[in-house]
């Protein structure tokens, strides 16, 4: 597995124990995720718009960023389990124990 996406793949896992699905899951979005970020570094590099012969045109890398952004966002739409804000678990309050008198 490519460093990136390895890296990128435990930032989302987060420590947990995935079985083989929520790892293949985790691994899409993982790709996803890094689709994003260079298409965000190309186009913060290159500009939104390029000029070409015919004049100018958005830059081939916004239409990544939407198309991987919106399969993200389906993603957590589908598996808030999986890619939902992680709440930590508080721990419990003791109820107070009253005695009648």
């Amino acid at each position: 597995m490519d460093e990136r996406l390895n890296e990128e793949y435990e930032r989302l896992r987060g420590g947990r124990d995935l079985n083989p699905v929520d790892v293949s899951a985790v691994l899409a979005v993982a790709g996803l995720s890094l689709r994003v970020k260079d298409a965000q570094r190309m186009i913060a590099a290159e500009g939104i718009m390029l000029e070409r012969s015919d004049g100018m045109v958005e830059h081939p890398a916004l239409m990544v960023e939407k198309r991987a952004s919106a399969e993200i966002r389906g993603w957590v739409k589908d598996r808030p389990d999986l890619f939902g804000e992680q709440k930590k678990s508080r721990p419990r309050r003791e109820k107070p124990e009253f005695k009648i008198v």
